[in-house]
């Protein structure tokens, strides 16, 4: 039997957040988002179940999972022979990832759409792939603001081996009139009762802007497990090849952003999860059952660097195998839609890749 548990009761296809949240184009608010009962409702109750509810320990001796439930007081307990770890990264901001129920993403995106339109003054914490989208997005839509990046370190995509990528994406952004800040982070911020933002900056100095847009990474989500089971940053040790979490009893596993190998890509997230299954139906004794053997699969992490980043969508920047590409593949491949139209095969598994 399989039991799931999330504190939203919708999947959020993160990677067209972007696009979907800071787009003119209102179809488009409601894409990122799908019903996860819908989408299993093939199965039959008896093998599956779903609970809406926060995770908030986990007892390795006794293997239960405790579940807070979204609409009730109470706390539950959840056996489990196998576990699996996908709990993922909160970021700072709820456009990037989900905090609780799925409409908390909606409103926040609500909220920063109300403002863009007259903002004269953007700006945005963030060098990695989702501050540059973001950048590309609101200079395309709401174009002739004063918009700022802010990297954090010393230049943009700092994941990424390949450094021409970063140069290419900086001289696309100023293209667009948007101004790249390095080596300067955001201290601390506080919403004004006009709705301005303040915002204090490393090196001491103080910014009032008409929209401030928080595109840093997040945090591990792993607050309920037992601490042996982390690392040093808080994820999940896992083991690449196998998913196997090696510093918890056997039958945990891991997988995703939370997982300690991830490159917190969409490739080790997906093209994983075969070697996953193996690894759990090896380890309940498939091996010694009547049925047909399985050829053993372990993951193979592609050490290459693979990342597309629109930067509006007619174009962006990438690298895929180590090789950088031209702004027009990028524009086929993902500036043109943002991979929305994958949201609702992802969320059923209709859609995904295949190690």
């Amino acid at each position: 039997d399989v039991c799931s548990s999330d504190l939203s009761d919708h999947t959020f296809f993160k990677i067209g957040a972007p696009r979907a949240f800071l787009s003119a184009d209102k179809s488009l608010y409601n894409k990122p988002f799908a019903s996860i009962p819908s989408g299993f409702k093939n199965y039959d109750s008896s093998i599956f179940s779903f609970v809406q509810g926060e995770a908030v320990a986990v007892d390795e001796a006794t293997k239960t999972a405790s579940v807070s439930l979204t609409k009730d007081t109470k706390t539950i307990s959840v056996q489990y022979n196998s576990l699996v770890i996908a709990t993922g990264t909160t970021s700072s901001s709820p456009l990037w990832t989900l905090h609780g129920d799925h409409q908390l993403s909606k409103n926040a995106s609500a909220d920063i759409r109300k403002f863009l339109p007259e903002a004269k003054t953007i700006l945005i914490a963030g060098g990695g792939a989702v501050g540059v989208e973001t950048a590309g997005e609101i200079a395309y839509n709401y174009g002739g603001k004063d918009m700022t990046i802010l990297s954090g370190g010393t230049r943009l995509l700092p994941r990424l081996k390949h450094t021409g990528i970063a140069k290419s994406a900086e001289k696309q952004l100023e293209s667009l009139n948007v101004k790249i800040l390095h080596n300067i982070k955001v201290a601390s911020s506080t919403k004004l009762p006009d709705g301005k933002v303040s915002v204090k900056l490393s090196d001491g100095s103080t910014k009032i802007l008409d929209v401030f847009i928080d595109a840093t990474g997040g945090t591990p989500n792993t607050r309920f497990l037992p601490a042996s089971w982390l690392d040093g940053s808080k994820r999940v040790v896992t083991d690449m090849s196998t998913l196997r979490a090696t510093k918890a009893p056997v039958g945990v596993y891991s997988l995703g952003d939370v997982a300690s190998f991830s490159k917190n890509n969409i490739m080790d997230a997906e093209w994983s999860v075969s070697a996953l299954c193996y690894s759990i139906w090896s380890d309940l004794g498939g091996n010694s059952t009547r049925g047909k053997a399985l050829k053993e699969k372990k993951y193979k992490q592609m050490e290459a660097d693979m990342q597309i980043v629109p930067i509006g969508p007619n174009g962006g920047v990438g690298v895929l195998f180590g090789w950088q590409i031209l702004s027009f593949l990028v524009k086929a491949l993902k500036s043109k839609t943002f991979f929305m139209e994958k949201a609702a095969g992802k969320a059923t598994g209709e859609d995904v890749l295949k190690a």
